[in-house]
């Protein structure tokens, strides 16, 4: 009777610690599963900004752009995502982005957003890649730069900031 009882018991811990190791595999696949789906629209979100503010850019120019928009994902004065930093905008009072208030233009100049040149927007999608996985660990050649613009034009804020690098046609500043 004791043999049966301690093979009932042992039985049962086996079980439960079955039943515990197939629900935490399941908790990790989930949040594998979510880490991923986050990382792909964040990449999305990046190459996005990439393609629209830099794709006539050098490799250098695009990694710049990549920098800054990551720079700001690590500035108190700036949101913690990729994809809200690039989306940050003033919005009406209908919850749509305001003409030329947002902080990258293209966002809410009013044009389409889809990408046109696959070649441009294949070679974003890798430089975002890059950017992504070596932010930190790659040394920051804007030198923490959380704005630039293009050299041509001269921004009211500009003297606000210092500047940093040239890259192409665009000036950094942090």
């Amino acid at each position: 009777m004791k043999l049966k009882n301690v093979m009932s018991g042992t039985l049962t811990a086996i079980t439960l610690a079955c039943v515990s190791y197939m629900a935490y595999a399941e908790a990790l696949q989930q949040e594998e599963q979510s880490v991923q789906a986050d990382y792909t629209a964040q990449h999305h979100c990046l190459a996005l900004n990439l393609y629209h503010e830099a794709r006539g850019d050098s490799k250098l120019g695009q990694i710049a752009v990549g920098y800054v928009t990551l720079n700001r994902v690590q500035s108190r004065n700036y949101p913690n995502t990729v994809c809200d930093v690039v989306y940050q905008a003033h919005l009406s009072s209908s919850g749509n982005p305001i003409r030329n208030k947002c902080q990258f233009s293209w966002y809410c100049d009013g044009k389409n957003d889809t990408p046109y040149d696959l070649r441009k927007w294949n070679q974003v999608k890798d430089v975002a890649h890059q950017v992504l996985s070596q932010y930190g660990v790659d040394e920051d050649f804007t030198e923490g730069a959380i704005m630039y613009h293009a050299s041509y034009v001269n921004p009211y804020w500009a003297d606000s900031y210092e500047k940093t690098v040239r890259i192409d046609t665009h000036i950094f500043y942090k």
